[in-house]
């Protein structure tokens, strides 16, 4: 029995009809406009260099060999044999959110179901490590401990369902520490978990589980499945099903991706944040790999033989014979000088022209590639214009695009956070501040406490821009613009603990507003942060989920015990 290792690339063997369509449809085309040419005689005598025989070989060659090539990327295995697993690589436990909000259609066919494919794709990528699948909602099951043989861990991944979940709901600190349970203690490093999840943390407690990775040396990648704008909830696991969960007053509940706690959770673990709809796996995987290895032995898996090997060599034998082949009598082979065979007088001639007519297709392939590695760059340098000319509208909707690419990207946040504030967004723009905090950068970090002190002065909350103040003087004592507006919200509490009853308007101060800042926007570098700006960056993104959630009373049916049941 023949298994393919990469099964959906099989879907590009639809494209061979089409190509034979077109190539007809072609030859008669020209046929058609030689009739009306000349004269029916005089057509053979115009054409009589060309070899319609030859012509039908040269394009089924081609045929052929892009036929086998697909077949050959597909990776054809059969033949099974028992192996001993011996090699370097590091301990990967893939940790599935499974809690009834996966259930939402946001994403096609649904989060759960997306999240399926996509840990199924990356386990085709990990053959020289050890994986572990485990589910959560409420609680957290382990489903397949570490394993070297990944084909095992991907069975796991079809039976995982709300409905096999004993609890509902969604707690990430019990996943995580379930996760980490199944990591040798004594190994301080060669550790990774791979939450997918959509971010929503009804349960538990989310800085705990931050302190339980660090402690143990686990660097965490989160993955976040869903859209920020949210979708609703079907009851069933039942894709037919029109009924959805609604909170106590009747209202429809919609479950949103939080993908600030889990930036978070992945910055302060020295790890990468991912999103499901721009996830690149490539990344995901390189960035496992550079993670430090250890030796590994122990464990019998069963692997079958791949056998792309002789698809490969008869797709390129196909497709060099198609490109070097002739459609002219006589020349065959125009571009070798070889015995037998005569040199055209026209066309492309010696190695040059071969070479040309093999390589430009790769050639055209690198410049369409090309344009996608600039796309974050070149999305962020026009929003950077525009905010310049004070389209700050137009300039947000571009830092938006860019942050489905990158979304960890914390400086394109700090960005966004400038844009909305000169728009007006304050709760929005400190919102984004916030996640600048997690720059490596010490002057972004100031950067962002300067700015966060605006939001929350518009806020009118002293305390806190003062705090936000004294924290960007500790990182930049020289910050002028920052000692000004720390001394004038301090005069400002003063004026108000002296004159506690006084209902007379006082005349309203200028506000202080962000000083513009003109560092180069360069990609920030991807490492981990201090425990204390991971502790201060979770506390506020969970009061600001703990304010959402306040305003969506609990279901009355089914609920888990320490919350939510979605």
């Amino acid at each position: 029995m023949i298994r393919w290792g990469a099964p959906h690339l099989l879907l590009l063997l639809l494209v061979v009809p089409a190509l034979v369509a077109a190539m007809l449809a072609s030859e008669w085309l020209t046929r058609r406009r030689l009739a009306r040419l000349a004269d029916s005689g005089l057509v053979p005598r115009l054409t009589d260099s060309r070899s319609p025989r030859l012509a039908a070989i040269k394009a089924t060659c081609l045929l052929l060999g892009f036929t086998f090539l697909i077949v050959a990327a597909a990776r054809p295995q059969w033949g099974e044999k028992l192996q001993v697993y011996h090699g370097r690589g590091i301990d990967i436990v893939l940790v599935l959110d499974a809690s009834r909000s996966m259930l939402a259609e946001d994403v096609a066919p649904n989060r759960l179901e997306r999240a399926k494919t996509e840990l199924a794709s990356l386990l085709d990528n990990l053959g020289t490590n050890r994986v572990g699948v485990v589910a959560f909602a409420g609680d957290a099951k382990v489903l397949c401990p570490l394993t070297p043989d990944v084909e095992a861990a991907k069975l796991f991944l079809d039976i995982i369902s709300p409905d096999n979940m004993p609890k509902p709901g969604t707690n990430i600190e019990k996943a995580v520490d379930t996760a980490v349970s199944l990591f040798d203690p004594t190994d301080e490093s060669s550790k990774a978990i791979v939450l997918v999840t959509d971010g929503e943390s009804l349960d538990g407690d989310p800085a705990a589980a931050i302190r339980t990775a660090a402690r143990n040396h686990v660097r965490l990648f989160a993955v976040g499945v869903g859209t920020t704008e949210g979708s609703t909830i079907p009851k069933g696991s039942d894709s037919t099903t029109t009924s959805y969960l609604k909170d106590d007053k009747g209202k429809v509940v919609v479950s949103r991706l939080a993908e600030r706690l889990l930036i978070v959770m992945a910055k302060a673990t020295d790890g990468r944040y991912f999103r499901s709809e721009s996830i690149n796996l490539d990344e995901l995987v390189s960035a496992l790999d550079r993670i430090q290895k250890k030796a590994i032995a122990g464990g019998e898996y069963v692997e079958y033989e791949e056998h792309f090997q002789m698809f490969l060599l008869i797709g390129f034998l196909f497709v060099l014979l198609g490109t070097l082949l002739s459609d002219r009598r006589g020349a065959w082979f125009p571009g070798l000088r070889l015995p037998g065979f005569r040199r055209p007088r026209r066309g492309a001639s010696g190695a040059a022209g071969v070479a040309t007519r093999v390589l430009l297709p790769f050639v055209l392939l690198l410049g369409l590639a090309a344009p996608a590695r600039a796309g974050v760059g070149s999305l962020v340098r026009k929003a950077n214009a525009l905010e310049r000319q004070g389209a700050y509208d137009d300039a947000v909707k571009l830092y938006q695009q860019a942050l489905v690419l990158e979304p960890d990207n914390v400086r394109i946040h700090y960005n966004l956070g400038r844009a909305l504030s000169e728009a007006k967004k304050t709760q929005e723009a400190a919102s984004h501040f916030q996640l600048g905090l997690l720059s490596k950068h010490k002057e972004l970090r100031a950067n962002s406490l300067y700015n966060l002190g605006d939001c929350e002065y518009r806020e009118k909350k002293l305390d806190e821009a003062i705090a936000m103040y004294s924290q960007a003087l500790l990182l930049r004592p020289n910050d002028l613009q920052a000692k000004q507006n720390l001394e004038f919200c301090l005069k400002k509490k003063a004026e108000q603990k002296s004159q506690p009853d006084s209902t007379k308007k006082q005349q309203p101060k200028p506000q202080p507003k962000p000083q513009e800042q003109q560092q180069a926007r360069a990609q920030p570098q991807k490492g981990a942060i201090s425990k204390d700006q991971a502790n201060r960056m979770l506390q506020a993104v969970q009061n600001k989920e703990k304010q959402n959630l306040k305003q969506r009373p609990r279901p009355q049916s089914q609920q888990a015990a320490g919350g939510k049941d979605w």
